[in-house]
């Protein structure tokens, strides 16, 4: 390649980002990870158009947010398939299933689906005149379809294990977040590992918003506990209950302030251990909000429980997003012994880290970091500071910079 290219990539790359089984926005980790690369690869200056996942006719087909071009798709290519309920808690990983009807549906995703996804990035390619394909790895190989039609080079991004062969074989490069999802050897040259991050400017303290919304849910002079997510079963949330009774028991004045949606059988499971009133459940909230609900909180949990799900359990959690909005608020974090958590979080440095599945450390921990104040003040900061130097968006989308130009320069 010319010494031209090298000029360009240093003004513009025109990129196409292929996430086809993601919803963008929503309230899922998988749409804000999407969102934040897409988003933070503009704020370089890049022009990104991203195809997403079209789940109702509310949503547009195409429009532009935060400088990206997104275009929706159904699954169904005319119409959302009627028995495919993206809400549906950890939807896909039903694939894993040995039903006749999921066979058949993951055999319509990888085969009509993945070209009709490709024909529409090809498409998209030509017409904006593209010079790079991101494919997610969730996309049933519709970037390597792409890549294969327009000639254009392409990194796949592999955050789970259920890429396509098609897509592994066409890449260029790798983009991995941990080695247990890569179900092959990938050769040296051809991988690069990251981690995820966090939105440092979004995701910070912010004293005014924690009074409001203590306020808001009345938990003034209270000591509060939070947790975000979708509630999966993995991620902890019975072990968090059992151990919320113990902390309970010495300190009448904890609260959990649990924000996410799909909480309905964690609600039920404190009522059936009589500590409901200990909870508050807020189901979703806009993402611009999550920070404020982190801020309120005193101690924030992420107890990881990979043995919960057999996908997690053969091949982990992958990135873990919260951890990272947690620590960029200068919040004490608990979590789990699961890697990639050990790579980020350093203990009694930067966090506190139980083994998975154990209630009791979980509850020692918890009235730990109650008893020592300081010391939970001075881990927060420190979190705080690791993520700002190493897991920023920011961060990321530079590295992920370099990556492109070095793809298109061997192309």
């Amino acid at each position: 390649m010319s010494n031209d290219v090298d000029v360009e990539l240093a003004r513009i790359v025109k990129i196409c980002y292929v996430a086809v089984d993601v919803v963008i926005p929503f309230f899922r980790g998988a749409s804000t990870h999407v969102y934040e690369v897409a988003r933070h690869l503009t704020k370089l200056g890049h022009e990104v158009h991203l195809v997403s996942r079209r789940i109702s006719l509310d949503q547009p087909d195409s429009e532009i947010l935060d400088d990206i071009h997104i275009h929706r798709i159904y699954r169904g290519i005319i119409a959302p398939m009627p028995f495919s309920r993206y809400q549906q808690l950890e939807k896909g990983e039903a694939h894993v299933s040995t039903s006749l009807l999921n066979e058949v549906y993951a055999g319509y995703l990888f085969t009509i689906f993945s070209l009709y996804a490709g024909a529409i990035s090809s498409h998209l390619i030509k017409k904006y005149n593209i010079e790079l394909i991101i494919e997610r790895e969730t996309s049933f190989g519709a970037g390597a379809i792409a890549s294969t039609i327009t000639k254009r080079p392409m990194i796949l991004e592999i955050i789970g294990p259920r890429y396509s062969r098609r897509s592994f074989r066409k890449s260029k490069r790798i983009l991995a977040y941990t080695q247990s999802m890569l179900c092959e050897p990938v050769p040296p040259e051809k991988i690069a590992f990251v981690a995820a991050a966090a939105d440092v400017e979004t995701f910070k303290p912010d004293l005014a918003q924690r009074k409001l919304t203590r306020e808001k849910h009345g938990l003034q002079d209270l000591i509060v506990i939070g947790y975000v997510g979708t509630f999966a079963k993995w991620h902890g949330i019975e072990e968090l209950v059992d151990a919320s009774k113990k902390v309970l028991k010495k300190y009448s004045n904890v609260r959990f302030l649990m924000v996410g949606p799909y909480f309905k059988h964690a609600k039920e499971i404190t009522q059936k251990r009589g500590i409901s009133d200990a909870y508050v459940f807020t189901g979703p909230v806009p993402y611009v909000d999550v920070p404020k609900y982190i801020n309120a909180s005193d101690i924030l949990v992420a107890p990881y429980n990979p043995a919960k799900s057999e996908l997690r359990k053969k091949y982990g959690i992958g990135s873990p997003l919260k951890v990272f909005e947690y620590m960029a608020c200068a919040k004490p974090v608990i979590t789990t012994a699961v890697q990639p958590i050990t790579q980020v979080v350093h203990e009694e440095k930067t966090g506190v880290i139980v083994p998975a599945g154990d209630s009791d450390a979980l509850t020692e921990a918890i009235i730990s970091l109650i008893e020592k104040p300081l010391f939970a003040e001075r881990i927060g900061k420190a979190a705080r500071q690791e993520v700002e130097k190493h897991y920023s968006w920011k961060a990321f989308a530079m590295q992920l910079e370099n990556l492109l130009r070095e793809t298109i320069n061997s192309a």
